[in-house]
């Protein structure tokens, strides 16, 4: 990314050029040198930097000056009486507050050049006096809700939602901070978690080629934790329960978003109402029949009210039955609405306080998820309730344990 980023620099420094303009230098010779060579560059514009698809520079531009001043009036992006004040301008300068160097490097220089040249245009009567008649359309031609949809602080947000937030599943062998001895087996390049920062991790999966935006369901950061292709860290989830929904969302949602997939706002996902969020706390359930080995298993976690139990679970947990022991072990998942600020809402430790709970136990018997993997546990595939009293303090030990309800058939469906 930044290799390219850099070769974009040196196309915009050696063929727009830096410069003010000669005395005699028409608007028409400086957009002839300064912006046609914008937008025919072969790498992005600065616009990537916050736009991860559906705007670029070169959309802003036409074949001639005349074409390209007369639809960028038209469209209010231009100020002839106050060229600085364009919108246009305003554009372009826009940045993220961390802010890459060699982008930075490159938003100056189409800055420049588009100041240059508007400034120059204002003044030239044979532009100024074009009839706004005349214009056509110009910039981004999608509808703002996939442009917005596209943004990169979205698409972070959606990362951090869904996949950010499992990341202690692969934090022992993934994550630099705790994987000396694997590094030295395998290579730094295994280090693909950026410890406290998703961006920087985001930017590492897609740089590590992880996401396969052809077949998304084949992107390497899916299949290996499921145990799909080789994998040394072995399982780490399971086709068809919520954390491979989620990978899932984000890998599907991800690449139809760069592809351009999306093209009307009926085309976009529905953001759910909630979204989970890490305690640290784990349960486990024993006494399960070992029929149910290997069938993925979800307890809904609901808290004691004044008028009974809450009506919706305010936490969950769910993972596969181990087969030698017929036990149910994984941390638990605060549920909790969403909000603007997802980074904090995933950090925040919503640790579950004392009192008391009500589990609502289901198994997958028929092993439907495995081949639907959309599917979601429901009534058919009730266990029953147990009821338990909290707190518990984090960790994998020690888990609060509960033991199956003693009514719990031991035949599988056929």
């Amino acid at each position: 990314m930044r290799l390219a980023v850099a070769i974009a620099c040196g196309i915009a420094w050696i063929t727009a050029g830096s410069g003010a303009p000669a005395a005699d230098e028409t608007a028409g010779e400086i957009f002839t040198r300064r912006i046609l060579p914008l937008a025919k560059a072969d790498k992005p514009s600065s616009c990537a930097e916050c736009h991860a698809a559906g705007v670029d520079l070169s959309q802003y531009i036409k074949d001639d000056a005349a074409a390209t001043f007369v639809a960028l009036r038209s469209a209010g992006l231009v100020n002839a009486q106050d060229p600085e004040k364009s919108k246009l301008l305003e554009f372009i300068a826009r940045s993220p507050e961390k802010s890459d160097p060699l982008i930075a490097k490159l938003r100056a220089e189409e800055l420049a050049a588009f100041k240059t040249w508007i400034t120059a245009a204002a003044k030239d009567p044979n532009l100024v006096g074009q009839t706004f008649l005349s214009a056509v359309p110009i910039g981004p031609t999608l509808p703002v809700e996939i442009i917005r949809h596209a943004r990169r602080d979205r698409v972070l947000a959606s990362f951090i939602e869904n996949v950010w937030i499992e990341r202690e599943r692969c934090a022992g062998c993934h994550s630099p901070d705790r994987n000396q001895r694997v590094v030295k087996e395998q290579g730094e390049h295994i280090s693909w978690i950026k410890p406290n920062d998703p961006a920087g991790t985001l930017a590492t999966i897609i740089d590590h080629g992880l996401i396969n935006l052809d077949d998304p369901d084949k992107s390497k950061i899916l299949q290996k934790p499921l145990g799909e292709v080789e994998h040394g860290g072995h399982v780490k989830f399971v086709r068809g329960n919520r954390t491979d929904k989620q990978f899932r969302r984000f890998l599907h949602d991800y690449a139809a978003t760069v592809t351009g997939k999306y093209h009307n706002v009926a085309d976009l996902p529905t953001p759910a109402a909630t979204i989970f969020v890490a305690t640290g706390q784990h349960l486990r359930v024993t006494d399960l029949p070992k029929e149910f080995g290997n069938r993925i298993m979800r307890v809904d976690l609901y808290s004691r009210t004044d008028t009974g139990w809450s009506d919706k679970p305010i936490a969950t947990v769910d993972s596969r039955i181990n087969p030698d022991n017929g036990m149910f072990q994984n941390v638990v998942f605060a549920i909790v609405p969403r909000t603007m600020d997802i980074a904090k809402q995933v950090e925040a430790r919503r640790q579950l306080p004392a009192g008391r709970y009500l589990a609502r136990l289901y198994v997958d018997r028929a092993g439907i998820a495995a081949k639907n993997r959309d599917y979601e546990l429901g009534t058919s595939d009730s266990l029953g309730e147990v009821e338990f009293d909290g707190p518990w303090s984090p960790g994998y030990q020690p888990p609060k344990v509960i033991k199956a309800p003693a009514t719990v058939a031991n035949r599988l469906e056929e």
